[in-house]
């Protein structure tokens, strides 16, 4: 094909075919002029942000790993670097010598059962392999792809370690349950955001919970075929033909003994009530001892009726004003026994323990959370700006069990409105994408998690581009802060406005002991509106001009 340019006011595109002796047959296929329209624009300029669903910690080194806007002439580099003590790639790097110390860990523990711990007292390695919960050598191994190599443990399966087989679910739960992530906002292996344990027993123990406790307990009933709308008539109708589905159930409990029907039925793909039925054979009730005292919920939330009835410690109470933004959330403890200043980083800070902590929420020093059916402005997670927590505030249906869950938990379940970034009046917006009423939940504001202290790094590139993501916490919080510039999702769109015109509010909120910031409507809000929210006077650069003022640097 060629462009005829014989007549340059109306140029044709010339079309050549060949037979199949070589000779060519042409003819002329006309083009359509296309006007443009003088008042279409550009895109406005836009740099990179990656979509995430949850906050990731940074952590910003001593060197500089690369410098931003390098092609640029005007961005001040020098005063960028002086920031920084040296430079990441002057530093050697073997990538080799990792590779093998990551390989002799894994045969350390997975060919002669080592744990990390055991590793770490033999001094082996050059760098500890944990130093904090992202920092060390196994932190740094999963920041890079896993390299190949003759005699690696991808080329040498059978003979490097001993990984559980593909039908072996004990053994495969018991190894990812060893690195596995107690934080509910995250539950996932290797976790590189939250910290803590990655050592230490998870869940086991015996049953602690009766059958017939689970059937008198309050609750909602997750559907159909849930074991609460079942009599006892139903129990001679169940018989699972496929062993393994039983033998998956009994390995699930050996594990965590007092997960609800409900919850099983999820894991097994099975009816509620059948699975319940099940558990009441693996469990009958006159094998059910607990030893608690009576009044006190057990790790499903239930009370067994049959305990010998006894004083009930209180709760401990403190740390529960709206003031939380101003700690630091702490690595769940993972000790044996109660959690005591000998033992527990906890009680030594004088903190609530977490749900991701090791000792359970039968544990004392647990915050108490609410005993609301429904949750309003006059419920105490609320007035402490905490969401309510699952397993512990249970008449509100926090855990989202049934088809109305705690109204206060939005945040942790996603229960977010539609929202569709367009062009605005200030680059790209954030507009509603459904009719929204007051207090609809609308995002949580994601991004990477800094500290104060690393502002003054980057403090050249937020003059340089103009633009800041940043989001505190509080000011005495000076180890966490959101910036959502390279990272982040739909809610970094929403623009600027005065506090009398703004739409939606953002909130500091405890979420299962990890802070977030969600952003809420404060009124009505019409499909196609856009979202707008008061920044605050803090927001804006000192050295900003007035015009600057009027603009909206949180959009692109």
């Amino acid at each position: 094909m060629q462009i005829d340019s014989t007549h340059p006011n109306k140029p044709s595109l010339v079309v050549s075919q060949y037979d199949a002796e070589g000779q060519s047959i042409s003819y002329p296929l006309e083009m359509e002029e296309i006007s443009v329209d003088p008042t279409f624009e550009a895109h406005p300029p836009y740099e990179s942000c990656p979509p995430i669903n949850q906050s990731m910690r940074f952590i910003v080194h001593e060197a500089a790993t690369f410098i931003p806007y390098g092609d640029e002439e005007n961005f001040p580099v020098m005063e960028y670097l002086d920031q920084f003590q040296s430079f990441a790639w002057e530093k050697d790097f073997d990538p080799d010598s990792e590779m093998i110390q990551i390989e002799t860990i894994r045969r350390l523990t997975n060919k002669h059962k080592m744990s990390i711990n055991q590793i770490e007292r033999i001094r082996i390695f050059p760098k500890l392999l944990r130093e904090t919960y992202n920092e060390g050598l196994l932190w740094e191994r999963f920041q890079r792809d896993f390299l190949r190599w003759p005699g690696g443990t991808e080329d040498d399966i059978e003979e490097a370690c001993e990984e559980p087989a593909v039908d072996d679910l004990r053994a495969r739960l018991s190894s990812v349950l060893a690195t596995f992530c107690p934080n509910l906002n995250c539950l996932r292996t290797l976790c590189t955001t939250h910290p803590h344990p990655q050592s230490g027993s998870f869940g086991g123990g015996r049953p602690e919970v009766t059958n017939q406790s689970m059937r008198l307990s309050e609750g909602w009933p997750c559907g159909e075929e849930c074991f609460r709308l079942s009599d006892e008539s139903f129990v001679d109708k169940v018989h699972w033909e496929n062993k393994s589905d039983l033998e998956t159930l009994k390995i699930i409990l050996s594990i965590s003994p007092n997960l609800f029907p409900c919850q099983l039925a999820d894991l097994c793909f099975k009816p509620c009530r059948e699975v319940f039925v099940q558990r009441s054979s693996i469990f009958p009730d006159h094998m059910v001892y607990d030893d608690g005292p009576a009044g006190d919920d057990g790790p499903a939330g239930i009370r067994n009726n049959k305990t010998k009835r006894k004083a009930q410690k209180p709760r401990l109470i403190f740390e529960e004003k709206n003031d939380h933004s101003k700690f630091v959330p702490l690595e769940p403890c993972n000790h044996k026994g109660p959690c005591e200043k000998e033992r527990c980083e906890c009680c030594r800070r004088k903190r609530h323990c977490q749900l991701a902590c090791r000792c359970g929420t039968r544990c004392d020093r647990q915050y108490r959370g609410c005993e609301c059916k429904r949750c309003t402005f006059n419920c105490p997670c609320i007035e402490n700006r905490r969401e309510c927590l699952p397993g512990i505030c249970e008449k509100c249906d926090a855990r989202g069990a049934t088809d109305h869950p705690c109204a206060n938990t939005k945040l942790q379940r996603n229960d977010a409105k539609a929202v569709e970034i367009r062009r605005a009046k200030y680059g790209l917006g954030a507009f509603a994408a459904q009719d929204m009423e007051p207090d609809d939940f609308i995002g949580d504001y994601v991004g990477r998690m800094l500290a104060i202290s690393d502002i003054e790094i980057l403090d050249p590139v937020i003059k340089y581009n103009g633009r800041n993501y940043f989001f505190e916490f509080s000011k005495e919080n000076v180890d966490e802060m959101l910036d959502a510039g390279p990272i982040g999702n739909a809610t970094r769109f929403l623009n600027h406005t005065t506090a009398e015109l703004a739409n939606c509010v953002a909130q500091i909120l405890l979420v299962n002991g990890e802070h977030h910031i969600g952003f809420y409507t404060t009124k009505a809000v019409a499909c196609g509106e856009e979202l707008l929210l008061c920044y605050g006077d803090t927001y804006w650069l000192a050295d900003k001009g007035d015009e600057n003022h009027q603009a909206i640097e949180g959009a692109d």
